[in-house]
């Protein structure tokens, strides 16, 4: 940074600061000494600021500006890994329509551990529970991404609350077959759920409806992760 004084000779004969600016060592601005620039809002504490080191300063703002990019470059990187991610997920299970997928296993935990949570509330909670379960947590994560601004996780979050809906679709289609697999070999819960309600033979029409809802929401999160700025997870941390 370069320092420029602007004197005139007292009584005594000694010089006589009348001004004393800075220039700025990323923008090029000349001012008044601050704490951070009053045109890029750099923090001139970061550059170890010393009246005879413009080289250094000038070394310094040149790092800087690398770890800048540096830092651009891996959150669009990552931005990007996630929207391929989703983009892959939402292939496989919404347009190839494939039977089983592996977020069924990340599901299969969350549904189970459901059950347990419900039960001291009633048989039909109980088995609604599984269900509920496994949509409450990635709810919940969207809710606490968003209270720290991370868009871009909470839009992934919100994909996963999309395709939970898909994973019960097919549970729910199931109703009346009751062909899938289950743990333990328990009681099939939509049978139970449907057959209580006495609307078990629209097994496969519940079934659409929920798989379309699913379908929405995975392609609005998609949609949401093109438009965030991935700096804004960045920042908030």
């Amino acid at each position: 940074m370069q320092n420029n004084h602007i004197n005139e000779i007292g009584d005594s004969g000694s010089p006589k600061i009348l001004a004393y600016k800075i220039t700025c060592p990323k923008c090029g601005q000349e001012q008044q000494p601050n704490v951070e620039c009053i045109k890029c809002r750099i923090v001139f504490a970061r550059f170890s600021i010393r009246p005879s080191s413009v080289e250094f300063l000038q070394k310094q703002s040149e790092v800087s500006d690398l770890t800048d990019m540096a830092e651009r470059w891996t959150a669009w990187a990552g931005k990007s890994a996630v929207i391929c991610l989703m983009s892959f997920f939402f292939f496989y299970m919404v347009i190839k329509r494939t039977s089983w997928c592996f977020l069924d296993y990340v599901n299969l935990p969350f549904h189970e551990s459901g059950h347990v949570l419900f039960g001291p509330f009633g048989e039909t909670i109980q088995f609604l529970g599984g269900t509920v379960s496994q949509l409450m947590w990635p709810f919940i994560l969207i809710i606490y991404f968003m209270m720290r601004k991370e868009q871009l996780s909470a839009s992934f979050c919100l994909f996963w609350f999309g395709e939970n809906f898909l994973n019960i679709s097919k549970y729910i289609a199931d109703a009346r077959s009751m062909g899938l697999p289950l743990v333990g070999g328990g009681i099939h819960d939509w049978n139970f759920l449907l057959g209580k309600w006495n609307i078990l033979k629209y097994d496969h029409a519940i079934a659409d409806v929920i798989f379309s809802i699913g379908v929405i929401i995975m392609t609005g999160a998609i949609g949401w992760a093109f438009y965030v700025n991935p700096h804004s997870d960045e920042n908030s941390s």
